[in-house]
């Protein structure tokens, strides 16, 4: 069994919710350790605009910051008696070359393109909005303005598997539970506007996250990158560990995160 955290983002110190989520996934993993061999990760998500602007408050640069505060979240788990056996950070040697290079691969399969492309932006999120998902030009989750964002980036064809991801739901409603969360997911998935995922930001605007191997005027959008820690993090304890564990893989996240999660 591989059970997974989320990754939390380091933009501010750990909070009760993050230990709720770690109790419920150490809980589940000292069980399955009692009945057969079982992996536990978490770790942190440590790029982004966000974090270049928490640092920037805090009068450090994002790596001071992100070393500080990625400290803080392993220190507690340690201190709460969390058993994970790994906790991967976004900034890491490892975990960057294994981003560059399923980058690459996604690349040379065909499934990225460039294009320009015009949205409403939140930086909260760090992700855009259609204008339909839009309350009153505010961000749904943030209750702030949205904003206006023009310029040229990578795409990545999410529609391409859209209609192959809802049938997987369809057909195998296990795999995501609750039920009502499956059911949230094949919604998100129905949109014929969900269309392609934006996957770089333009170093003229942040410079703060993974440079793309294929271009480096532009770095990885943080979802694309952190959602890469949970092959990363098995990656660093060899090969026959990843082998070994990716299949069996249980991602335990909170609601607030189900369409990255679920559909990105």
């Amino acid at each position: 069994m591989y059970f997974t955290t989320a990754l939390p983002y380091v933009n501010a110190e750990p909070h009760i919710g993050h230990l709720y989520e770690m109790v419920v996934c150490d809980t589940m993993a000292r069980y399955w350790r009692l009945r057969e061999p079982t992996f536990f990760l978490t770790g942190t998500d440590e790029h982004g605009d966000k974090i270049v602007r928490a640092a920037e408050a805090a009068g450090l640069t994002p790596r001071e910051f992100v070393d500080r505060i990625s400290a803080t979240f392993r220190s507690t788990w340690d201190v709460c008696g969390i058993s994970y056996d790994h906790l991967v950070r976004t900034t890491s040697a490892k975990h960057i070359a294994v981003v560059r290079e399923m980058l690459q691969r996604v690349y040379d399969n065909g499934d990225i393109y460039f294009a320009s492309y015009g949205g409403l932006y939140c930086t909260g999120c760090e992700r855009y909005y259609t204008e339909r998902e839009a309350v009153g030009g505010n961000c749904p989750d943030h209750q702030r303005p949205l904003e206006r964002i023009e310029e040229e980036n990578y795409f990545f064809r999410m529609s391409k598997y859209q209609e192959p991801w809802l049938r997987h739901l369809e057909e195998h409603p296990e795999t995501i539970v609750p039920d009502g969360y499956r059911r949230e997911v094949m919604a998100l998935l129905r949109d014929p506007s969900l269309g392609d995922l934006c996957i770089s930001r333009p170093k003229s605007r942040l410079e703060w996250g993974i440079e793309l191997p294929f271009d480096e005027r532009f770095v990885t959008y943080v979802w694309f990158d952190a959602l890469f820690g949970y092959v990363s993090g098995l990656k660093a304890e060899g090969e026959d560990v990843f082998e070994r564990f990716w299949p069996q893989v249980r991602h335990i996240v909170g609601k607030d995160i189900i369409k990255p999660h679920g559909v990105f």
